[in-house]
C-alpha cells in the first residue's frame, strides 16, 4: 500500500469497534476496495475452478477477480497453466470468450502468438535487437490439488501451498473431488461489497427468517449452534449439540471418514475452516424431501448421513454430503461488485440418468439467490446517511473472527 492508503485504512481502523460492524467506508469505498485487493485479495491463494473444466490439452477458462483476467489453460497431461490475460505486445487481451480450446495462445490485435507454456512463439516484423525470450506471457501462481484449481496473483513467492492446505488432503481424497465432475453450475452476481457477501455466508442468525428452504434441510439446534461454523453460535448452544456431533462422529470414522475440526484463529493466513456434522435425523441429503439426488461420492462404501464445510479462505467454499459437493467461489470485482458462483460436483462415475439436477441444486440455489437480495439490500442500506455500525448478536461470533482476521491483514491485532 502506499502512504495515502495506509493512513486511510489506519484511520478506519481506528475507529472500528470490536462487536459492532464496520465503518460505513469498509463497505463502500474504492480507495478502501484497492487496499483490500493490494494487502489480501491478490496475497492469497483463490479457488479458480474444477480441473474438469480444461480436459485437453489447450482447453482454458478465464477466472476475473478485480480487473484482472486469468487465463486457466491445461498445457498437457500433466500440467496446467495460469497467465494474466495481457499481451506482452501492447497489453490487449488474448482470449475473449469465457473458455475455449486454444493449440496457441494467439493475440487478435497484431498476432503475436504465445505457447501454452507462455513463451512467445511469433511477433511478426520485429526489429533486429528484439528479444523474444524477454516477452513470454506474466505468469499466475497456479496449483491443482485434488482436481481444485487454485491461483494467487502475488508478484513474490505466496504462501506455502502444501503447508497452509496439506492437511485439508485426507478429507478431500474421501470426498473424491479429483475425479469428480461437475454437474450443474450457477452464477449469482452480487451487487455488494465482497466483506457482506462473506459476512453473509458466516453467520446463520439471518437463516430463519430468510432461508426458509435451508431451514427445512436442518436441525433448529444445528442452525444455531454451528449454522456457519463452529465458531459462529452462543456457546452454549456449541457445548449443548456438542455430544451429539461426536456421537456421528464416531460413527462416521468408523466407516472410514476422517474426523476433524479446523477452526483458525484470526491471526492466520487465510483462516480455513473444516466443520463436519451429521444432517437432519431422517435426511440423506440436504435436498426438499431429504432423499438422495446421485449416488454416493468418493471412497463411500455407505453413507454416514454426514454434512461437510470446508473454507480455504473466505473466498473459497466447499459444502458436501455424502452424494454431492458444492464449491462456492466468492471473487471480489470492484467496491460494489461481487461474483458469486457455485460449482456442484457429483462422482465422476455418476451417469446422467442418476444425477437429479433439480433435485440436487433446490436447497442452496434458493439459498444462494436469496442471499444475493438480501445482501444487495444490507449494500443499498449502508449507502444512507444514516448508517451506523450496529452491535452483533451471539449467533454472529464467525463475522466478528472475520472482521479481525481481514483487520489483521493490515497489521491490527484482534481484539481477546
Amino acid at each position: 500500500m502506499d502512504e495515502t492508503s495506509d493512513q486511510l485504512m489506519q484511520s478506519l481502523i481506528a475507529k472500528t469497534r470490536p462487536g459492532y460492524s464496520f465503518e460505513q467506508d469498509f463497505y463502500t469505498s474504492e480507495a478502501v476496495f484497492k487496499a483490500d485487493f493490494d494487502q489480501i485479495i491478490s496475497r492469497k491463494w483463490l479457488l479458480a475452478g474444477h480441473v474438469s473444466r480444461i480436459p485437453a490439452k489447450g482447453d482454458y477458462f478465464l477466472f476475473r477477480v478485480g480487473a484482472e483476467q486469468i487465463i486457466v489453460i491445461r498445457e498437457n497431461a500433466t500440467s496446467v497453466r495460469a497467465f494474466f490475460n495481457v499481451c506482452r505486445h501492447r497489453g490487449s487481451t488474448i482470449c475473449q470468450s469465457e473458455s475455449g480450446n486454444a493449440p496457441k495462445l494467439v493475440c487478435p490485435y497484431h498476432a503475436w502468438t504465445f505457447g501454452l507454456d507462455g513463451r512467445l512463439l511469433a511477433a511478426r516484423l520485429m526489429p533486429e535487437d528484439f528479444d523474444k525470450a524477454e516477452n513470454s506471457l506474466f505468469a499466475c501462481h497456479v496449483r491443482v490439488f485434488h482436481g481444485l484449481v487454485f491461483i494467487n496473483l502475488s508478484e513474490d513467492e505466496p504462501d506455502d501451498f502444501d503447508a497452509t492446505f496439506g492437511d485439508m488432503g485426507p478429507i478431500l481424497d474421501y470426498h473424491g473431488i479429483a475425479e469428480a465432475r461437475i454437474a450443474h453450475a450457477g452464477s449469482y452476481p452480487t451487487t455488494a461489497n465482497w466483506k457482506l457477501v462473506v459476512e453473509n455466508f458466516f453467520e446463520c442468525y439471518h437463516c430463519v427468517p430468510s432461508h426458509p428452504e435451508f431451514c427445512s434441510m436442518h436441525a433448529a439446534e444445528s442452525i444455531v449452534a454451528v449454522g456457519a461454523g463452529p465458531s459462529s453460535g452462543p456457546a452454549d448452544a456449541v457445548a449443548a449439540f456438542a455430544p451429539k456431533v461426536q456421537a456421528w462422529e464416531e460413527s462416521a470414522a468408523a466407516l472410514g471418514r476422517p474426523i476433524g475440526t479446523i477452526d483458525e484463529p484470526a491471526t492466520s493466513s487465510h483462516l480455513r475452516l473444516l466443520m463436519q456434522r451429521m444432517n437432519k435425523p431422517g435426511w440423506a441429503a440436504e435436498t426438499q424431501d431429504g432423499s438422495a439426488p446421485a449416488p454416493l461420492m468418493g471412497k463411500r462404501s455407505k453413507p454416514d448421513g454426514g454434512r461437510m464445510h470446508l473454507s480455504f479462505s473466505p473466498f473459497s467454499q466447499i459444502v458436501a454430503d455424502d452424494h454431492f459437493v458444492i464449491l462456492f467461489q466468492f471473487t471480489p470485482r470492484s467496491a460494489l461488485v461481487s461474483d458469486v458462483e457455485m460449482i456442484w460436483l457429483v462422482d465422476g462415475r455418476a451417469s446422467e440418468a442418476e444425477v437429479d439436477i433439480e433435485k440436487m441444486i433446490w436447497g442452496y440455489h434458493a439459498t444462494t439467490s436469496q442471499d444475493k437480495v438480501i445482501t444487495e439490500n444490507n449494500q443499498t442500506g449502508i449507502m444512507s446517511s444514516r448508517y451506523r455500525p450496529g452491535r452483533y448478536s451471539d449467533q454472529e461470533g464467525s463475522v466478528i473472527k472475520f472482521q479481525q482476521w481481514y483487520l489483521n491483514q493490515f497489521g491490527a491485532k484482534p481484539v481477546a
